[in-house]
């Protein structure tokens, strides 16, 4: 009995040492990738596992830095030393999640030259405001000189007129809450020849300057939210951008002048503006597009913008529409919001002839309301339904 004990533990501490042995024998850069998935606080607490893993940690090439349960002061002072201290001498990813106070201006425009001194593949920046009374980020425009990046996201920050740009290698561009001062945005976007994927969240255009997008490489354009003064234009001309998402864009004027490869559009009308009713929109011109996505409530400020996004869409053969209520809007049965797909209904004569799949989301979502609502009257029940089966109606007559 006490020799096979003894068998068992040397068998075990036999497993435990062919264990041990694989990890000290992972390759230098096995080791890195794995450690790619951490954020830099967990990166640096693998330190402590084994003697093998104890400066790992300065040559990983993909660093994360998410908030840490710190004051902001002792956050950035983490952040700044340990790119100090990091040896890697080209840097993969770089991904900063940082709240921004004015007075940091400095520490963070360190970050960035690192950055560009790595030769950063990959910069996701989100330096949002640590309050609403602290002016966003002046992003340091070493950045847009940094020929090695390839994908640049960008959250709450400024940027101003750029002279010198090299961004040779960037396919991917996303921005979100950013602030364009005077023309940046287009001279930025009129360097980046190799551009695949474009998108644009929430952001400002100040001073009554023109969007324009121009660029023979763009594949991928998302627009969502964001405001252009009533000065301003919106222009794309983009000949082989393949998918456009737009969703509650505020400016009067639009300009799509080349679309021609667009194959899948995706659209909110929520809050369509009196301009667009009034047709203030202009040179929207027919494209190929063969699958469209539109996401509105279905209410009668928005009926304008569904018609004509279907109109100037006469080739498309799949058709999916997500009713959204706008939160906190009462639903009401309006006999003129009838009357309004009645009367379009001349203008889409061979119109809708390629459609041949319709998909609808949230169709008649209301009707779970009226179990807790009392129906005193026909009109009652209608302002939950009727608005839905009105559309379905023009549909089914029309395609």
């Amino acid at each position: 009995m006490e020799g096979t004990k003894i068998k068992r533990n040397k068998m075990e501490d036999h497993d435990v040492e062919e264990k041990r042995d694989c990890l000290a024998e992972l390759p230098e850069h096995l080791l890195h990738h794995i450690l790619s998935y951490l954020t830099m606080k967990d990166v640096i607490r693998t330190s402590v596992l084994a003697k093998r893993w104890q400066y790992t940690w300065l040559y990983v090439p993909c660093l994360t830095f998410s908030p840490l349960k710190k004051t902001r002061s002792k956050e950035g002072a983490f952040i700044n030393k340990s790119l100090l201290v990091h040896k890697c001498s080209k840097v993969q990813k770089l991904n900063i999640t940082f709240k921004y106070y004015h007075t940091e201006a400095p520490l963070l425009d360190s970050w960035m030259l690192f950055a560009f001194s790595r030769n950063v593949n990959q910069l996701y920046l989100d330096f949002s405001r640590c309050d609403s009374r602290t002016s966003k980020y002046t992003l340091h425009d070493t950045i847009f000189r940094c020929s090695s990046l390839t994908v640049l996201t960008v959250k709450g920050c400024i940027i101003k007129f750029l002279v010198k740009i090299k961004l040779g290698s960037l396919k991917t561009l996303s921005f979100e809450e950013v602030n364009f001062d005077g023309g940046a945005i287009n001279n930025l976007l009129s360097s980046c020849s190799t551009l695949e994927d474009l998108s644009f969240a929430d952001c400002h255009w100040a001073n009554n300057h023109d969007l324009v997008i121009m660029n023979s490489c763009v594949k991928t354009l998302k627009i969502r939210g964001g405001y252009i003064s009533n000065n301003s234009m919106l222009e794309i001309n983009a000949p082989f951008i393949v998918l456009f998402e737009g969703e509650c864009l505020f400016s009067k004027y639009y300009v799509i002048k080349r679309m021609e490869s667009l194959r899948s559009a995706i659209s909110s009308t929520e809050n369509t503006t009196q301009d667009c009713r009034e047709k203030r929109i202009i040179d929207f011109i027919s494209f190929d597009v063969t699958c469209l996505r539109i996401k509105a409530g279905l209410m009668k400020s928005e009926l304008p913008g569904i018609a004509y996004i279907l109109s100037h869409s006469p080739n498309v053969e799949t058709l999916i529409i997500s009713i959204d209520k706008i939160p906190g809007t009462e639903v009401t049965y309006n006999s003129q919001e009838n009357e309004y797909w009645e009367l379009q209904e001349p203008k889409f004569v061979n119109l809708l002839c390629n459609l041949k799949d319709v998909k609808i989301y949230n169709f008649m979502k209301n009707i779970s309301l009226l179990d807790n609502k009392p129906m005193k009257t026909p009109d009652d029940f209608h302002a939950h339904l009727q608005n839905d089966m009105n559309f379905l109606r023009f549909l089914l007559k029309n395609c």
